[in-house]
């Protein structure tokens, strides 16, 4: 009846290193480390979008994350990185409109940015107010796959004004205005801020106007994409009265579109640059209005919805990015297991004694087989073997240490193994053979030894 059991403690530990393991790798599983850089899609350099994304960047690298910078001809195109799991462009700058099916299960939107206002500059004395007087003439509508054109060849199409007789020039926009300038084209609209240097070109120019769309509050309720916004009258100058009256144009909606997988911690630092590139008043927006939770075709990230509705937590505001980001993993992750496991601290002590009484128990049912089979009429031969096993008990037995809180069960286990050896004793004679039973005698230091 011989057992090697592992030891409690042996058992302990590989417990915990098992525990300790799966919880590791549930960690990295479930809430992994930031990695510390990551790339965005912007336009082409020097464009509104570029230089949104070079502020970002250098906002991140505060925190020790590098935001790189790859370059684009179009929104669409950032779009088509975007979607590209590839491409290694985890987020992007574009407009609203551009989606497709499929689109809202792996991208989602940080929210608004900022409104850029799309300038149609004409020349000649007829003055333009609705696009369907745009029949006929030559115009640049942006290069082709850009989203300007994009969004206003269905401006053109709701209006009415779109037929076989509007000419359009592929021109980038500072070509666009040289040509207007020099009479080779009609219209040219270019999307900009006030601030840009071709806008302040063509605003300067004695023959050139800016269109006032009188429709465009209906167009930006119908087209998708577009906002209606007004140009203050002087804003451009108060000196020379620029623009000499209210001008009422369009603009596109611009935002920040991620990835789904893109780590929440580079999302929230994301969110942070938004605010603080964005957060100020300007010529067409209030201050504190971007970056804005607005709706649109791609859902809001579930980080973003908590950045917007309740704020940074209290260790973002005051910590270091790192620090706040450990935080939010304990919080996450550390504290859930640790309510988890408060109900199981009272089983813990049950497990301790059931690992070292585990032996006794076991014992105690070998003995009972003993004394089952001690009672039966048995051969010289059986009783040779039973005696054998009796004494191979007690020597096992022996070897038994529990801790001193587990002594009187181990005693309970020697009073067993000697009224086992009694009755072996008893039955001896049946079999026509006398037994006699070892004596033991207690150690000097061990009280509650067999007493045999």
């Amino acid at each position: 009846m011989r057992h090697l059991p592992w030891k409690p403690s042996a058992i302990s530990i590989l417990w915990a290193i098992v525990v300790v393991g799966v919880l590791c790798i549930v960690y990295r599983l479930v809430d992994p480390l930031p990695p510390r850089q990551f790339t965005i899609a912007a336009g082409i350099p020097g464009t509104t979008y570029d230089v949104y994304a070079r502020k970002y960047a250098a906002i991140l690298a505060r925190d020790g994350v590098d935001l790189k910078v790859r370059n684009y001809p179009s929104a669409i195109q950032h779009f088509v990185a975007l979607r590209d799991s590839t491409s290694g462009v985890q987020a992007a700058l574009t407009n609203f409109s551009f989606t497709q099916p499929g689109d809202a299960a792996i991208l989602q939107s940080l929210g608004g940015i900022s409104d850029t206002p799309i300038f149609i500059f004409f020349k000649g004395a007829e003055p333009l107010e609705r696009l369907a007087q745009l029949r006929g003439k030559r115009i640049a509508i942006g290069l082709p796959g850009s989203a300007l054109r994009a969004l206003m060849l269905d401006v053109l199409r709701a209006t009415g004004a779109w037929d076989d007789s509007i000419h359009l020039a592929d021109l980038d926009y500072s070509d666009a205005l040289q040509a207007l300038k020099a009479g080779t084209l009609d219209v040219a609209m270019i999307p900009a801020q006030i601030d840009d240097p071709v806008v302040r070109s063509a605003l300067d120019a004695a023959d050139l106007q800016l269109m006032n769309a009188a429709q465009a509050d209906a167009v930006a309720k119908t087209v998708p994409g577009l906002k209606h916004v007004v140009l203050s009258r002087g804003l451009i100058s108060l000196s020379r009265d620029i623009p000499s009256a209210d001008v009422d144009m369009l603009a596109l909606h611009n935002r920040l579109l991620v990835r789904n997988d893109l780590h929440p911690a580079l999302q929230y630092l994301l969110l942070r640059a938004m605010r603080e590139v964005h957060g100020g008043p300007g010529p067409f927006n209030r201050l504190g209005e971007f970056p804005a939770e607005q709706s649109g075709d791609l859902p809001l990230s579930p980080t973003a919805e908590a950045f917007y509705r309740s704020g940074p937590s209290l260790w973002q505001q005051y910590t270091s990015f790192w620090l706040s980001s450990l935080l939010n993993r304990i919080g996450f992750f550390v504290i859930p297991i640790l309510a988890t496991l408060i109900p199981l601290l009272g089983v813990a002590p049950r497990i301790y004694k059931w690992l070292h009484l585990r032996p006794v128990g076991r014992w105690h049912r070998g003995l009972t087989d003993l004394e089952r089979d001690v009672r039966l009429r048995h051969d010289d031969v059986q009783w040779e073997e039973l005696s054998s096993r009796v004494a191979e008990a007690d020597a096992e037995i022996g070897k038994l240490r529990l801790p001193r809180a587990y002594e009187s069960e181990l005693h309970l286990l020697r009073l067993h193994l000697r009224s086992v050896q009694d009755l072996l004793a008893e039955n001896a004679p049946l079999a026509g053979r006398s037994v006699k039973r070892p004596l033991r005698r207690q150690g000097p230091n061990r009280s509650h030894r067999m007493l045999s």
